[in-house]
């Protein structure tokens, strides 16, 4: 393709791709009841010049900048400062689809390579996951810099996996990478004829270089990693709920042909027919492929089943499934080395792509936007019992959700939801109780405790244990903590106000008394009285209490190690713009050889 057609091509293509962010919205599965809502909520802090610290939407409240989910911290945010929240919503996965392109090229040295992984079946899938898209550009990413055994790269890729969040899909990777790292000659044709040489320097450095990137989100996770579901051992059984069957391998070469009812994170892993030559291929992408397979096999594969049960470790991530997505990845590669050396790429090419567009079209989780526009309403605080379903692609069931506000889609009209389930693990242990005591008992006292506003409690009974507080709150006590506390007489909240992130609460009153906020316990809540730091307890179980000593102005903000963050993420960027930087430069020197090279060579021939 020469320079004109190319370019006209690129044009094309970024006018669709404006098309597609404006008008259309990725709106299956978490993108919907998860993602899209908190970057609309985090989008409106960034603008405010706030790092979104705290989610007050969900569940009574939840942390924000901790969250894996929210990839807070991540280098596409700056979208949301400059477009509308689902402009910016939509730019992130399709510039992870032309990043992933761009790598998958760079790696096999295959436009046919580059193509197959971004219409694979796992591509199209992860557009419904605002996390895992990101791996669609950064594993091959990952992939190539063990190829070249490159610190720079291989930090910059698990950097940016970690603040990505998703567990799985680092190990996976990690996998992956440590067999490359070992690769010797001639693995595979067409391959490097020799690799250089493994030091111990390039793994600490890439492993410093990661810690730097990734520092933000570790340090702001860290923060509430004790109280969060997530920081705990799932149970086995939610582990593997999402394991790959092996059924479904047949969706490898020809497609979701068969519906198997069993619990799944994609839709689609069609990659084509030319998986089956390519799997015969000699290479270190062979055992990467295999090793996939068997880890995401998962309740499948005895092994992993007992491992997972018996290993708490193990538990910390979810769906093994996951590493399907790496699996696909290494057997584009392979397809890609089969096709550079086939006697029939024009079959190959059309066998491939036809079926690959068929089932795109079919596949994609893409809808128009304007069925899940929202008006504006007076922020009020709901309880929206959970819905079923939401695992097809039906368009006319989400926008029907979106229509009547489900959770957690309705914030981003202004609602709050209080004792919904955590989708993403990320509520504290407190409100999880809350929320499982309601949804088995149906006691009223549970969402009166929820949806009250922040007042004073004029007297609370003592609960020293979690099962006392249960219990207490369900035959009718009024208001319990962990120790008996009786406020002054009198003492009233006169005013709430909400700043972005800060709440200010004005507290009229002629002695100490206990100030009960409408949001859940964490110990990273900072409340302060005139510049004093004030004692803060859980009272009724997860609502967030404060000792106030008195009247005045009660300052409450979320995070106490906010200058800590902010110092670690402004590292971060600067260090991630020195990355590119130097890749740029490599890129250019790299160039810059290969022209004087093939001079000598002429050179040498004449």
């Amino acid at each position: 393709m020469t320079v004109r057609p190319r370019l006209l091509f690129l044009l094309l293509l970024a006018i669709l791709g404006v098309l597609l962010a404006s008008l259309g919205f990725f709106f299956f599965r978490d993108n919907f009841a998860t993602h899209y809502p908190i970057k609309v909520l985090s989008a409106a802090a960034f603008r405010a010049g706030e790092i979104p610290w705290w989610n007050f939407a969900d569940g009574g409240g939840q942390p924000l900048a901790g969250n894996p989910n929210t990839l807070t911290f991540y280098p596409d945010n700056f979208l949301y400062l400059l477009l509308p929240a689902h402009v910016a919503f939509n730019l992130h996965f399709l510039l992870h689809l032309a990043l992933g392109w761009i790598a998958m090229k760079s790696l096999t040295r295959s436009n046919f390579g580059a193509t197959l992984w971004v219409l694979s079946g796992v591509a199209i899938s992860a557009l419904s996951f605002y996390n895992l898209i990101t791996a669609i550009a950064l594993v091959p990413f990952a992939f190539l810099a063990a190829e070249r055994r490159s610190a720079v790269k291989l930090g910059l890729a698990f950097g940016l996996l970690a603040l990505a969040g998703e567990p799985v899909t680092i190990m996976a990777t990690a996998i992956a990478v440590t067999v490359l790292l070992t690769r010797r000659r001639g693995d595979a044709e067409g391959a490097p004829s020799a690799a250089p040489r493994l030091r111990v320097t390039t793994l600490l450095l890439a492993a410093g270089i990661a810690i730097v990137v990734a520092a933000p989100q570790l340090i702001a996770y860290a923060e509430i990693a004790p109280e969060v579901e997530r920081a705990h051992p799932y149970s086995a059984h939610t582990v593997l709920s999402a394991s790959f069957d092996p059924r479904r391998l047949l969706e490898l070469i020809a497609g979701p042909f068969v519906s198997i009812d069993t619990p799944h994170l994609f839709p689609s892993l069609v990659i084509g027919l030319i998986v089956i030559p390519a799997l015969f291929r000699r290479s270190r992408y062979t055992l990467i492929a295999a090793l996939m397979l068997f880890f995401s096999l998962g309740s499948f594969n005895p092994a992993v089943r007992w491992a997972v049960e018996s290993i708490d470790v193990l538990r910390a991530g979810r769906f093994p499934e996951k590493f399907a997505l790496v699996l696909c990845a290494a057997l584009v590669v392979l397809a890609a080395e089969y096709f550079r050396q086939s006697a029939t790429p024009r079959i190959w090419t059309i066998v491939t792509f036809v079926p690959l567009l068929c089932w795109m079209v079919w596949m994609i989780p893409i809808d128009w936007f304007s069925p899940y526009r929202t008006v504006s309403q007076p922020a009020r605080r709901v309880f929206v019992p959970p819905a079923a379903g939401g695992q097809a692609i039906d368009r006319d069931s989400y926008r029907e959700r979106a229509r009547r506000l489900e959770p957690l889609f309705g914030a981003t009209a202004g609602l709050e939801y209080v004792l919904n389930r955590s989708g993403d693990g990320m509520h504290s242990l407190l409100s999880r109780i809350a929320a499982e005591r309601f949804a088995a008992t149906h006691n009223p006292a549970w969402l009166q405790i929820a949806i009250a506003p922040s007042s004073i409690v004029p007297e609370a009974i003592a609960a020293p244990s979690i099962p006392d507080a249960v219990n207490l709150i369900e035959s009718g006590a009024p208001a319990v903590a962990p120790h008996a506390f009786a406020s002054a007489p009198g003492a009233r909240v006169t005013r709430v106000q909400r700043d972005g992130q800060q709440t200010m609460i004005d507290v009229a009153s002629s002695g100490p008394s206990l100030l009960v906020v409408d949001q859940s316990y964490f110990r990273a809540w900072s409340a302060r009285l005139d510049g004093r730091e004030l004692d803060t307890l859980p009272v009724n179980l997860d609502r967030f209490g404060v000792i106030v000593p008195g009247s005045g102005t009660v300052t409450l903000r979320f995070g106490r190690h906010h200058t800590l963050v902010v110092v670690a993420w402004v590292l971060s960027s600067l260090l991630l713009a020195a990355l590119l930087v130097a890749l740029r430069v490599e890129k250019v020197d790299r160039r810059s050889g290969e022209v004087e090279r093939a001079g000598d060579d002429d050179r040498a021939v004449a």
